[in-house]
């Protein structure tokens, strides 16, 4: 097995061992890369970039970055802790950045899926539409 295959199967580990309940577990990942280390591995930091890259990616699906032109309410956030929780069945932490251009409604990026229900991409849709018809 060549050294990049290796470092892959051993990333995947090391996230398969630090989720627990779906999400990661920062202690646990910090034992198991102290016990990579301790180990005597010799491709540790290739292993920490490799790391660091596919937990960017993981961490992304587990985090809604909602937007919206103003600031929610906690019960707000709470909800869609809840819905985006049961949609992708784990748990999903809530990020909240403002967003003025949107005019109303939000916008929600999970990982690569983004959810768009402000008006601006309903008058986006309108304008689209009109430009085709003519």
């Amino acid at each position: 097995m060549d050294n990049k295959n290796k470092i892959n199967k051993l990333v995947k580990r090391l996230i398969d061992i630090s989720t627990v309940e779906g999400a990661i577990d920062e202690p646990s990942l910090m034992k198991g890369i102290a016990q990579v280390k301790a180990s005597g591995f010799r491709l540790f930091i290739p292993l920490l970039k490799a790391l660091r890259v596919k937990l960017k990616r993981v961490i992304a699906w587990q985090t809604a970055e909602v937007s919206s032109p103003a600031d929610l309410s906690s019960e707000s956030i709470d909800a869609l802790k809840v819905l985006f929780s049961r949609m992708y069945n784990r748990p999903i932490q809530v990020i909240t950045k403002m967003d003025p251009s949107l005019i109303a409604g939000i916008q929600v990026k999970v990982g690569d899926d983004v959810y768009d229900a402000s008006i601006v991409a309903h008058l986006k849709k309108i304008s689209e539409a009109n430009n085709v018809n003519k």
